[in-house]
């Protein structure tokens, strides 16, 4: 009996330790499974990591390369609102001595165009009948006149231009001269610039010298002067060899 009982308590002993051989066997397994497990998270974290780190780089690489961009971009912008400022106050100063010199001529452009209306009486006629359009716009009262500044002082100026022009050359023209009352021939006239002109009709009797006077020209027949001047203006006109032709003159 005794012999029994201690058969059987070893049959239980070996059966629970065979029981916790496995239960072990098992925790060990399952722990092995998860160390495995971990492992893979692991490697998969640092791969993912390892991409984001090099998407990071390269953030980093180009927002450094835009914030250089930016700040060339700035500083250009600095430049030019510096230069741009210059300008302004360059431009401001240029008006202000533009304003002041436009005040002077203001004040003193009807003074003119009264003075150029006594000059015009005093210019020759081929002159005159060239700058009609600008004498027209001399307005008859300085002081009520629908004309700006500029155009005032254009025709001056354009007036002023067309006489220093003609004054400066020689203008050859046909022209009717009264020599006597009722009697009117054809002439050819040379101005000599805005001082003297000579006249003589085609057969040379009727000749003589033009100059400006206060109240227009004069043109004084001259006896004697017909052969001389009408040479004079057939060398101007090419019909006559260039030569020294004595003619008439006047001093004032």
């Amino acid at each position: 009996m005794k012999h029994k009982i201690l058969q059987a308590l070893t049959v239980t002993v070996f059966a629970a330790t065979v029981l916790t051989a496995q239960a072990e066997v098992e925790t060990t397994k399952e722990t092995l499974q998860e160390w495995v497990e971990t492992r893979q998270i692991i490697s998969k974290e640092k791969a993912d990591w390892k991409v984001e780190q090099s998407i990071l780089s390269d953030t980093v690489a180009l927002l450094e390369n835009e914030h250089e961009r930016l700040k060339a971009e700035l500083e250009e912008l600095e430049a030019s609102a510096t230069a741009a400022d210059e300008d302004r106050a360059k431009l401001s100063t240029e008006k202000e001595a533009l304003t002041a010199a436009s005040s002077v001529v203001e004040a003193n452009i009807g003074g003119l165009e009264k003075q150029m209306k006594t000059v015009i009486k005093t210019l020759p006629q081929p002159l005159v009948e060239k700058i009609k359009p600008l004498i027209r716009r001399l307005p008859e009262d300085p002081n009520d006149t629908s004309l700006s500044l500029g155009e005032r002082v254009q025709n001056i100026v354009g007036i002023l231009s067309q006489a220093d022009k003609f004054n400066t050359t020689i203008t050859q023209t046909s022209e009717s001269r009264e020599i006597s009352e009722g009697k009117t021939v054809e002439v050819r006239t040379l101005y000599w610039g805005l001082a003297t002109a000579y006249y003589v009709d085609s057969s040379g009797e009727y000749a003589g010298m033009g100059y400006p006077t206060a109240n227009g020209w004069e043109w004084p027949r001259i006896d004697e002067a017909g052969e001389s001047i009408k040479r004079l203006i057939d060398v101007y006109e090419g019909s006559e060899e260039i030569q020294f032709i004595p003619v008439p003159a006047r001093i004032k």
